[in-house]
């Protein structure tokens, strides 16, 4: 052994561990420390915030956390609260005996709200009835803020057990066919969290500290933390390296690797978020729209995804981006201390709006149910133009066909986020082109043979494909959902096109970046740099809802 071992509960080698106060510590610190990660329950600060535990990565097989700047590096192996080791300016983290997470993955049939208690009951002896194994499952949070509290759970009717999420996937196609399937998806049953024993060793002594499950480090004052990790040897090497505010919690991932976490009140969180989506440079009530739209996604999708894994939200498109300390603005940073605390809510005021937001709508935005079915349709996500309502018709009107779209494409209307500043550009409008023999690599899964024809049977309100039929020489295949689409040919910016397959080749032609739901983020800067104010911006986005003020 190459330096003193330090289990939890022993002091050595000139280290000092004591106990904080219990007082000291916020709501993130709980006497289990792995329930507390796996919970989808809201903790709030002192003052008042809520705490993200955002995933910086994972699928690593060493952690290196060091000391900030200003230096003072602590680590606290059973969470603030419990012992703590001062004394290395670097630790290095490592995994040993780990065992990978029991998962299911069930096959949703319906979703309803808790008080449905009936309706779930007869969805689960209609399933039965059917020759199913139907269980009932609960997801999301219930949380009390601002003096209130917010119900955000959801009961779901599902068909199962699956090994995969594939599987689970290939089974609601077989369960559609059987009876009508509101709103399904994929559920992720947690069976046993993954287990191993985590080993850090300081830098300066080799001082040796190890846990169960997790450890936690802490900066001293208001420093961040430096985090670099990497991928186990062998595989596609994963790295990460930055700086976070915070503590940041090292833990198993579902597959028993190392996961970086990084736990952060709300308004530090969205302070490092907002640079990454939105230009720093927009107008001052772009960034403020875009604070309240990205403050209400995180509240909205607490509980609801990541479920299975040792964190609420990860930091990719999937949730929102969030690159960390370092990368602030003063004037993101102003925009989200302007907006504090302040949430869209619907128009009854008695539950979150979700406030998903894209890049560039093209000029229209979608309903949010045509690009995920496992959502009801929901009043503040209505697809609409992206112009005032005094704007003259567009194709649209008589209705959304192949020669409308082409015509909405080809001859674009009035929009805001066409002719704002920032954003616009190639985002607004684009062409792509695939060759023949990109597109059989592309396609080469669905076994299709030479490519002869790409159809758009499906399409949205916007006029974005739901549904593309691929047909080749040995069969044909139809390729449903937005996000599905635009990967299937090569990560097109939209789905929102037209397609002319011309000598072997297929010519796209579209509009916008992104799924097109919710707020348009350029058109967001173009509304602010026609005089719109935040509220404006947010009511022409997000119909039917309310702001109000939670802290």
């Amino acid at each position: 052994m190459s330096g003193p071992y330090l289990g939890w509960m022993i002091i050595g080698w000139a280290l000092v561990a004591w106990a904080t106060p219990a007082h000291a510590a916020d709501e993130f610190s709980g006497a289990d420390k792995l329930r507390a990660i796996y919970s989808a329950e809201f903790r709030f600060t002192k003052q008042g915030f809520p705490v993200v535990p955002v995933a910086i990565g994972e699928g690593f097989a060493r952690v290196t956390i060091s000391a900030g700047p200003s230096g003072g590096l602590r680590l606290f192996p059973e969470g603030e609260g419990g012992p703590e080791i001062r004394g290395e300016d670097s630790w290095q983290v490592r995994a040993a005996a780990t065992v990978p997470a029991k998962l299911s993955h069930w096959a949703v049939v319906w979703r309803g709200k808790p008080g449905n208690g009936g309706e779930a009951d007869a969805q689960v002896k209609r399933w039965k009835e059917l020759g199913e194994k139907p269980k009932r499952f609960e997801q999301g949070t219930v949380f009390g803020v601002g003096g209130e509290v917010l119900d955000r759970r959801e009961v779901l009717v599902a068909v199962g057990p699956h090994s995969k999420p594939e599987e689970a996937e290939q089974a609601l196609e077989v369960l559609g066919r059987k009876a009508a399937l509101d709103n399904p998806g994929v559920f992720v049953e947690l069976i046993d969290r993954p287990h191993g024993q985590l080993e850090a060793v300081g830098s300066k002594t080799g001082m040796r500290v190890r846990n169960e499950g997790v450890l936690w480090f802490v900066a001293g004052g208001d420093s961040p933390l430096q985090a670099e990790a990497e991928g186990e040897a062998g595989k596609a090497l994963a790295r990460v390296s930055g700086t976070y505010y915070g503590k940041v919690y090292v833990t198993l991932d579902r597959n028993g690797s190392l996961a970086v976490v990084n736990a952060l009140p709300e308004d530090r969180f969205l302070a490092g978020l907002l640079p990454a989506e939105i230009f720093p440079n927009a107008p001052e009530e772009a960034l403020k729209a875009q604070a309240v739209a990205a403050r209400g996604e995180l509240l909205a999708k607490i509980g609801t995804r990541h479920i299975g894994d040792p964190y609420r939200l990860c930091s990719r498109t999937h949730c929102q981006v969030y690159s960390g300390a370092g990368r602030e603005t003063p004037r993101t940073t102003a925009a989200v201390a302007a907006t504090r605390g302040e949430v869209l809510f619907t128009a009854d005021g008695k539950d979150l709006a979700d406030t998903v937001y894209s890049a560039n709508c093209g000029g229209h935005t979608e309903h949010n149910e045509n690009v995920w079915p496992d959502m009801p349709a929901l009043a503040a996500l209505r697809g609409h133009r992206d112009a005032p309502a005094t704007a003259k018709p567009d194709v649209y009107e008589a209705g959304v066909s192949t020669e409308n779209v082409e015509r909405f494409i080809n001859l674009p209307p009035a929009a805001y986020c066409a002719q704002a500043h920032l954003g616009a550009g190639d985002r607004f409008r684009w062409t792509v082109r695939r060759t023949g023999a990109e597109l059989e690599k592309l396609l080469g899964r669905y076994r299709l043979g030479e490519i002869r024809a790409i159809e758009v049977p499906q399409r949205g309100v916007s006029g974005r494909a739901l549904a593309v039929r691929v047909v080749g020489s040995a069969r044909s295949e139809t390729i449903r959902g937005e996000l599905r689409i635009r990967q299937a040919f090569g990560g097109l910016r939209s789905s929102l096109f037209v397609v002319e397959f011309r000598n072997g080749e297929a010519i796209f032609r579209g509009a916008g970046f992104g799924h097109g739901v919710g707020m348009c983020q350029t058109g967001a800067v173009g509304m602010a740099e026609t005089g719109k104010t935040y509220q404006q911006i947010l009511h022409h986005y997000y119909p039917n809802t309310v702001l109000r003020k939670l802290w």
